[in-house]
């Protein structure tokens, strides 16, 4: 009978660094928007899996000696095609068993209704405003997942105030992917406290002033990750040049929503986009690169 270690031991195997396994009834009174149990009513659990991002491309980010290499095989490699597969693998051996396999991903330029953010990596994000229930009673499709709310229900960390779930031995250096199913697996126990401790280093570091004590301005966000900022080594001389707003802009001054982000971005393509449509970082994931440093800081300080 398949069994929780049987589950972390094929994760870890296809590449995975953590495992944990969430209770599905610990989600009761989430929107059910975000509900897994609207994916599959009768499932018992969720398991989450976090792949490594190599830390050796954040390292070169802030050498600033490379930055594609982050986007094309740190994020897109990953959530398009590594973890497809990982899920794919770890959902048929479930499968094989009997049981339901809901496999959850990333879905980078997807937000559900009512939701006005969008997601700095990607070129852009389309709000599924315009879908509506099958049914009285059902949710609106398509329901995506909380990754940081399942993140913590599985054990494996919480998120911080620039929206990455953190965790206490890889920091933010890390993808999630997620299964929901109905196999009667031993549950973890959901990651108790909070690894941000609103330290701000976060906010300091992001170029845009994108970050604040009340989390992430996306759109904010999704200007200063395509270069906006003056420390973009890819920014020449006459960027932006017959703006009246340049210095404020290029200085993380100017204030964006979602329609002066929109409007700026054909003037931020200073690296080809990715396939799939994600645009180069060239803020360098400053946010996360302080973070993960903090973390081990108060790691080796015994502070966990």
């Amino acid at each position: 009978m398949l069994n929780a270690e049987q589950i972390k031991s094929k994760a870890k195997e296809l590449g995975a660094v953590l495992c944990g396994i969430g209770d599905l009834k610990l989600f009761e009174g989430t929107d059910p928007q975000r509900n897994p149990l609207s994916i599959l009513p009768n499932g018992k659990c969720i398991i989450g899996c976090a792949i490594p991002v190599p830390k050796g491309f954040y390292k070169t980010m802030e050498s600033k000696s490379q930055f594609y290499t982050y986007t094309s095989l740190g994020v897109k490699y990953i959530d398009e095609t590594f973890a497809e597969i990982f899920l794919l693998r770890l959902g048929n051996m479930i499968e094989d068993e009997g049981y339901d396999a809901c496999l959850q991903r990333n879905v980078p330029g997807m937000r559900i209704k009512g939701d006005k953010t969008t997601n700095p990596e990607v070129k852009s994000t389309y709000e599924l405003q315009f879908a509506s229930p099958v049914a009285e009673g059902k949710p609106v499709p398509d329901v995506i997942i909380d990754f940081g709310q399942a993140a913590r229900i599985c054990g494996l960390g919480t998120t911080g105030l620039h929206g990455r779930i953190i965790t206490p031995d890889y920091g933010t250096f890390l993808r999630f992917v997620f299964i929901i199913t109905d196999a009667p697996l031993e549950c973890d126990k959901p990651f108790e406290g909070e690894m941000c401790d609103g330290c701000g280093e976060c906010i300091k570091a992001c170029p845009g002033r994108a970050i604040s004590e009340n989390g992430t301005d996306s759109w904010q966000c999704s200007v200063y990750y395509r270069g906006a900022h003056k420390s973009n080594p890819f920014m020449k001389d006459d960027f932006l040049k017959d703006n009246p707003e340049r210095e404020a802009i290029i200085n993380g001054e100017k204030r964006f929503d979602s329609e002066s982000a929109k409007a700026l971005y054909p003037s931020l393509r200073f690296l080809p986009e990715t396939h799939f449509g994600y645009v180069p970082c060239l803020c360098g994931k400053q946010c996360e690169v302080v973070c993960t440093k903090h973390i081990k800081q108060m790691k080796s300080r015994g502070e966990e």
